[in-house]
């Protein structure tokens, strides 16, 4: 694998949006869950020219920083994003920081199609929740890291026992 940053790898995946072709990425981070998880394959292609709220994109929030965040709110040639596991927004950012909207998401083999269909509502939902959507997320990761550490400790080891 290859990891280029942002100054070097987002002139070449501009120039193939531009060109009409669809770019595939290896998604960095938590911001995104659920829905889109770290180490997810995620399908870019070229942005609609009007942009929904809902629509979950590739943008530059600031110089040669890059962030893959969902649409809530739109203004006057500006538009405001928030990832999905974060309580606040960023922007405004001009229009232009768009990069990218992102098609799909492939998770351990099983394809998301985020731009329409059963996720896309499910996300609008999620992002129309505010905050509500985000604390049950968080209380949902502590209850499966309770989990996980209950049946470490519970679940005999694989070692061998001497009796």
């Amino acid at each position: 694998m290859i990891v280029l940053p942002g100054r070097e790898l987002m002139p070449v995946i501009r120039d193939a949006l531009e060109r009409g072709q669809s770019v595939s990425l290896t998604a960095n981070g938590s911001s995104m869950l659920p829905f889109i998880h770290d180490g997810d394959t995620i399908e870019l292609i070229k942005p609609r020219a009007s942009l929904m709220p809902g629509d979950i994109v590739l943008a530059e929030s600031a110089v040669d920083r890059y962030v893959l965040h969902r649409v809530v709110r739109i203004g006057e040639n500006r538009v405001f994003l928030r990832g999905d596991a974060q309580k606040q927004c960023e922007g405004p950012l001009p229009r232009q920081a768009v990069l990218a909207r992102i098609v799909t998401a492939n998770h351990h083999g099983r394809v998301r199609v985020l731009d329409r269909g059963i996720w896309h509502w499910v996300g609008l939902v999620w992002m129309r929740s505010g905050g509500l959507g985000v604390s049950l997320l968080q209380f949902a990761l502590y209850l499966w890291r309770l989990g996980r550490e209950m049946r470490r400790r519970l679940l005999p080891s694989k070692k061998s026992s001497t009796c």
